[in-house]
């Protein structure tokens, strides 16, 4: 489907550039319409844009936690899930454009960054634990703390060349083609801190403490860099005021590294009012490079504005646009099982939407 919409994208804008280049700078269409490629004077465009953007995923993640205790082993183990939510944080995007003297046509250079951090946490209260154990531990309890973060670090480079048309008296459209380079650094740590405690009604002082600390983490970078295609359309409401909207599409080749940290400790004590007969902890630590491999992700974007412009003076024009976009990264980060509950890997899309408000100057 990707390649279809590319191979038509292309045709569009070859036949978009032949048309700029014939001496005659319209051509009649249906019903009288006629399609323009205006003259311009040579001019700078300079943007700066403000995000407002979620990404649109959950994550879930897992412990492991006892419902039973047995004196060695420990058994009775079942699956405690929980999610963290996403939420909305602020971005900017900042680019510059350059519209070369003649037929419409410019160059574009665009820069775009969010940084997103949320987090949640649960605590279960302290319950009862039914014993299984064959000596003097009777009565015992479970209570615990469990949390998670996710960070992502999203970067995005656009280099494209345009061709601006008119269509009638209101209708713009603005093909464009180029480069995308994209990055996607995506961070999910969790951690679960529980206790478990049994004491023995019979002999006074005489308990059982076991406090289990686990923190796995995980992160997926994905880096690419692949050809960019789409076009820009305006309508004009008169008096400054006009309606916007933006659809693009990459394909971006690139490699995804993920790696997997793991810190796991286990402190037990044994012991009574008299004394600490035996005690023990243990703490591992793992570091992992799971997986790297190259992927080809396909992107799609779009934006719906209202925009208002103005001309100040001496050949500056200052535009103030608001809008909303969504951006979607299909399958560009690889998940865990602390998400997934799975041994086997699997990919999700990073997706991203919410409003924006942009600002521009043209000098001519």
């Amino acid at each position: 489907m990707v390649k279809k919409i590319t191979a038509a994208l292309f045709f569009v804008l070859a036949g978009t550039s032949a048309l700029a280049a014939q001496t005659d700078s319209s051509m009649p269409m249906v019903s009288g319409v006629v399609l323009m490629v205006p003259h311009q004077e040579g001019s700078w465009s300079f943007g700066l844009q403000a995000n407002y953007l979620e990404p649109d995923t959950d994550y879930k993640y897992f412990h492991t936690a006892l419902d039973t205790l047995n004196f060695f082993p420990v058994i009775g183990e079942s699956n405690r899930i929980y999610t963290v939510g996403s939420d909305y944080n602020w971005g900017w995007g900042a680019d510059i454009s350059y519209h070369f003297p003649g037929n419409g046509r410019d160059v574009n250079l665009a820069f775009t960054q969010l940084n997103t951090s949320y987090s949640d946490s649960v605590n279960e209260p302290k319950k009862e634990v039914p014993l299984d154990m064959p000596f003097f531990f009777v009565e015992g309890s479970h209570s615990g703390k469990h949390s998670a973060e996710v960070e992502t670090n999203y970067n995005a480079a656009d280099l494209t060349f345009g061709q601006l048309i008119t269509v009638g008296q209101r209708l713009s459209l603005h093909p464009f083609a180029g480069l995308r380079y994209a990055s996607i650094d995506y961070k999910a740590k969790a951690q679960a801190d529980d206790s478990y405690n049994a004491i023995a009604p019979n002999i006074p002082g005489l308990y059982f403490d076991l406090r289990v600390k686990d923190e796995p983490t995980w992160e997926s970078d994905f880096q690419g860099l692949g050809p960019r295609f789409g076009s820009d359309a305006g309508f004009n409401l008169g008096r400054g005021f006009s309606l916007r909207s933006t659809l693009g599409l990459s394909l971006l080749a690139g490699d995804i590294e993920v790696r997997g940290k793991q810190y796991h400790n286990e402190a037990l004590l044994i012991g009574s009012d008299r004394g600490l007969p035996f005690s023990l902890n243990e703490t591992t630590n793992t570091d992992n490079k799971i997986d790297t491999n190259t992927r080809v992700v396909p992107e799609a974007d779009a934006k719906l504005s209202a925009m208002y412009t103005t001309y100040v003076d001496n050949g500056y024009t200052l535009s103030f646009e608001g809008g909303y976009q969504v951006t979607n990264y299909f399958s560009a980060v690889e998940n865990s099982v602390m998400s997934t509950q799975d041994t086997s890997t699997q990919y999700t899309n990073y997706f991203i939407q919410g409003p924006y408000a942009r600002v521009q100057l043209d000098v001519a």
